[in-house]
């Protein structure tokens, strides 16, 4: 283990009568009662639906609707929430990684995140160096994680780097969700190994849930608990199980594993061959409650407090995090740089060398609605990227309290100066090529427009659990501003019951800067034949800049409240 100047505190994790009842009505764990020391390995198995993962969310802290009755102790006393986050670690079922970053990188912005400004760079980086030997990640060190774009890790090192980036905060109580689902069983085992040699030199506490151990993964736990219908129906080590349930009537056949055995005889699913109550009244008997009460009331209150790096501090790792990661992601920026500069460019073209007159003038007026209407379409091709950022801000701000204002901050910050470049290109591509006047003013509402639409992209990707209800429900609502905007229907053509949505889109305001920016001096007939005479440039931009704020404070309030961590 690797130098520090803190003792850690061991921890004892106790739950006595635990019971959950799911909105639904529905009773999904019953009297459940265990516990686990440090040091020790204690593994909740169970057949599908028994309910090992609301067992181990309720003590990980990570459920608050329902009905919970029952206590959870740490070392003997009520858990306090803010306590126990500061000494607990949650590892959740998926790997939520960014495919951009190396095994390496990847450490070191969690251990920026997670750990407190009191901890020294020389520290940190004996934590890394620790993490990344004790879960066998060394070869893969240098290796990018992967993305749609990139081949990278396995599926086991994605596991070992979700459980070593949580490993570095010194978790004294590690919580894992199915640690080896979709593994292979030499991957599992290595990873099972890794997970128990943590716990014997670290005197960790570990709980994991796991669907189906081999037998040899089955030895290397020191405790199992047993779950079936949300009933305890064994709870002790693996070596004695066999013994337990012998005298109860299931004796495991002979070159049978003892896990595969009892788990398939308490699978209600398909024909169960167990007395479930008896078995639940046998594990009920025994004395686990007495010594649940005895370290109650031998051990003294504690407290303490969760430490983490200030906001500011935050900021700038969100910065330098995201920053990357735009520029390494070709589907964050570069594809959309190509794509729009493509646009403007064929846009552009078709106008280089034009007969004036009306014709002419109506065409431009069809390039001025098209081209930022549909650079604004396409926006919602970021979601897809945006929501595994979501993804990896969710975990981190449930495992180490992250600051959602230092993300948001940080995330727009960095999407700023890359919609200013994409910007800048598509003008420069369009308006010399088409003839247009005014480049300053075309660019200012062209990036004001993007804006606004990566704020409706942040607020969607927040709000929306799936890319593709995301993309759709941001394509309806573009391409709804896009008839309401004021090109297809003059605004005081726009029927009343649909003049509220004129007002909403943000295309209004940008088709207005830059129909005035074109035609105000030369044309101002055709600004009448929009009902435009009255456009104030200064005041739609600022429009379009306090729209764009409006929704990254929406933003910021939905990832607040909807992405806590909990369910």
């Amino acid at each position: 283990m690797w130098k520090h100047d803190e003792v850690l505190l061991p921890c004892t994790l106790s739950w006595k009568d635990l019971s959950y009842t799911a909105r639904s009505k529905k009773a999904i764990l019953h009297d459940v009662s265990g516990r686990c020391g440090p040091g020790e390995f204690l593994a909740i198995l169970g057949p599908s639906g028994s309910g090992k993962t609301t067992l181990l969310d309720l003590l990980a802290d990570r459920i608050s609707s329902g009905k919970t009755t029952g206590t959870i102790a740490l070392n003997g006393q009520p858990r306090e929430p803010r306590s126990f986050r500061a000494v607990a670690s949650y590892v959740a079922q998926d790997d939520t990684l960014l495919g951009s970053f190396t095994v390496l990188e990847t450490l070191q912005f969690a251990a920026r995140l997670s750990l407190p400004s009191t901890v020294s760079r020389a520290e940190r980086d004996a934590r890394l160096q620790h993490v990344i030997d004790a879960m066998g990640l060394r070869s893969c060190v240098h290796t990018l994680v992967g993305d749609l774009f990139r081949k990278g890790l396995s599926g086991g090192q994605k596991r070992r780097l979700s459980i070593a980036m949580e490993l570095l905060k010194q978790p004294r109580v590690l919580l894992l969700d199915e640690p080896t689902s979709g593994l292979d069983s030499a991957t599992t085992l290595n990873v099972v190994r890794c997970i128990a040699g943590l716990c014997r030199d670290d005197r960790c506490t570990v709980i994991c849930t796991i669907h189906q151990p081999s037998a040899r993964v089955f030895q290397l736990f020191d405790n199992v608990l047993l779950l079936a219908q949300g009933r305890a129906m064994y709870r002790g080590s693996p070596q004695a199980i066999v013994a337990h349930f012998g005298p109860l009537g299931y004796e495991c056949p002979e070159h049978t594993s003892p896990a595969e055995y009892y788990l398939r005889i308490v699978n209600t699913d398909f024909h169960c061959h167990a007395d479930i109550d008896a078995l639940a009244d046998a594990v009920a008997t025994t004395n686990l409650h007495d010594q649940l009460l005895l370290e109650a009331t031998a051990s003294a209150p504690w407290s303490v407090a969760p430490q983490r790096p200030s906001p500011v501090a935050q900021i700038l790792v969100f910065l330098d995090r995201n920053l990357l990661n735009t520029l390494r992601n070709p589907g964050i920026f570069w594809v959309r740089l190509v794509m729009y500069s493509l646009l403007s460019a064929m846009a552009g073209t078709m106008y280089l060398h034009p007969t004036p007159g009306p014709a002419h003038d109506a065409s431009l007026v069809a390039l001025l609605f098209g081209v930022p209407a549909f650079c604004i379409f396409m926006s919602v091709a970021a979601l897809p990227f945006f929501l595994e950022q979501r993804a990896v801000f969710a975990r981190e701000r449930a495992n180490w309290g992250v600051n959602v204002l230092s993300f948001v901050v940080a995330n727009f910050a960095v999407a700023l100066p890359a919609l200013f470049v994409i910007a800048l290109c598509s003008t420069t591509l369009v308006v010399p090529a088409a003839g247009l006047g005014g480049f300053g003013v075309y660019f200012g509402a062209f990036y004001l427009g993007l804006v606004v639409a990566e704020s409706v992209v942040h607020v969607l990707g927040a709000a929306v659990g799936h890319a593709i209800g995301g993309i759709a429900l941001g394509a309806g609502l573009f391409g709804q501003f896009m008839l309401c905007q004021g090109y297809l229907l003059a605004r005081e053509s726009i029927p009343t019951y649909w003049r509220w949505c004129h007002a909403l889109a943000f295309h209004s305001y940008v088709f207005q800067v830059l129909m005035h920016n074109e035609f105000a001096d030369r044309s101002p007939s055709i600004l009448a034949e929009f009902n435009l005479e009255d456009v104030n440039i200064g005041r739609s931009m600022g429009v379009l800049a306090a729209y764009a704020l409006v929704l990254q404070v929406a933003f910021g309030l939905v990832l607040y409240f909807v992405h806590t961590g909990r369910r």
